[in-house]
């Protein structure tokens, strides 16, 4: 066989199966249902063909059965408290020193631009008032003294 014929058998074969996967079978012992039926091309056309219910004649719309009302239980059951994770490390809430100012133990994740939005300050503002010489490096467990306002 020639060059030409194997890139051309290819793309047959591609286009074969293209056309085979987007075949839909029907399912055994399924009816299939009617298409859904367009808006009537008069009422597109003519604007006085209107496509809303008609009230009868005199003007009495009969209202729909009510659903029946499932009994509410008087007093729900509580939820389960959620899951205690070993791993996680504890949260630690900041306390108040007797100086006024506040202590911020740093958590996994935390960093000085985002402890100084908690509290209203920025990180250069943090880092100055804790003598910290690079903003960007902190650690996990080390506390942060967030000035009085």
């Amino acid at each position: 066989m020639k060059r030409i014929t194997y890139p051309l058998l290819l793309v047959l074969l591609v286009a074969l199966v293209a056309a085979l996967s987007a075949c839909v079978r029907p399912v055994p012992g399924v009816e299939e249902q009617p298409a859904a039926t367009a808006t009537p091309l008069g009422a597109i056309i003519n604007p006085t063909v209107s496509l809303l219910p008609t009230l009868p004649p005199d003007g009495l719309v009969a209202s729909p059965t009510p659903l029946p009302v499932a009994p509410v239980e008087a007093s729900p059951t509580p939820l389960p408290p959620p899951p205690v994770d070993p791993t996680a490390a504890p949260v630690v809430e900041p306390t108040a020193a007797p100086s006024g100012e506040t202590i911020h133990v740093v958590q996994a994740g935390e960093n000085l631009f985002r402890i100084g939005l908690r509290y209203g300050f920025t990180a250069q503002e943090l880092a100055t008032y804790n003598n910290i010489p690079n903003v960007d490096v902190i650690s996990v467990g080390q506390e942060i003294r967030i000035p009085a306002r």
